[in-house]
């Protein structure tokens, strides 16, 4: 279960949350969350294709767990994010800063977040309404207990995914030429492990 202080919190008290703990500061609470092992499973099948793609591409990289602040949106002083993954694109490296503990002049053409129980509402509500506020492109809510991937492309419909994949599909993205994430591929990677397959809160 996360921890959660009830606001008003600001970045200031976001970056002063103690090193090793995964806090995210929305809509003015602080949130700390942890991360299960399949969890960390999937985020790494899903880093290593895109990964693996943008090596040939050179158009941006992929980073895991970066904290973001968004200086230009409404109310930027109560949001700060840590995406499961982002991706860079090549026009936002100018920005990007290697020692920062946030970056605050980074945009993501794409955010990807894994659900978990205990964070659902803040992935499926809280974060839609960040990322489409700060100009992200596209975001990925991946369930891999339903095995579904929610797509939302803002510019298409700024409200409701435009997809729904299932783990027996293909994702693919505009962003990405040529790319495809072979879901089944996935799903058999995260089988690996199961057994204990109790749903963690």
């Amino acid at each position: 279960m996360p921890t959660t202080i009830l606001g008003p919190s600001t970045v200031k008290d976001w970056l002063a949350t103690p090193e090793g703990e995964r806090w995210e500061l929305i809509h003015g609470n602080l949130i700390m969350t942890e991360e299960t092992g399949g969890n960390s499973g999937l985020a790494g099948e899903i880093e290593f294709e895109i990964g693996l793609y943008l090596r040939r591409r050179l158009l941006g990289i992929v980073r895991h767990n970066v904290a973001f602040s968004f200086p230009a949106i409404l109310d930027a002083d109560r949001e700060g994010v840590v995406p499961d993954l982002c991706y860079i694109p090549n026009d936002q490296l100018n920005g990007w800063d290697n020692e920062a503990n946030v970056q605050e002049g980074v945009i993501p053409a794409l955010v990807v977040e894994i659900l978990s129980p205990s964070t659902e509402k803040v992935d499926l509500v809280d974060k839609v309404e960040i990322y489409r506020a700060a100009g992200i492109r596209e975001y990925w809510i991946f369930d891999r207990h339903a095995e579904t991937v929610r797509i939302y492309r803002f510019e298409e419909d700024p409200e409701k995914p435009v997809a729904v994949k299932r783990f027996d599909d293909t994702l693919r993205t505009p962003l990405f030429p040529e790319f495809s994430l072979e879901l089944p591929r996935i799903r058999q990677a995260l089988a690996i492990g199961r057994k204990g397959s109790s749903r963690s809160r």
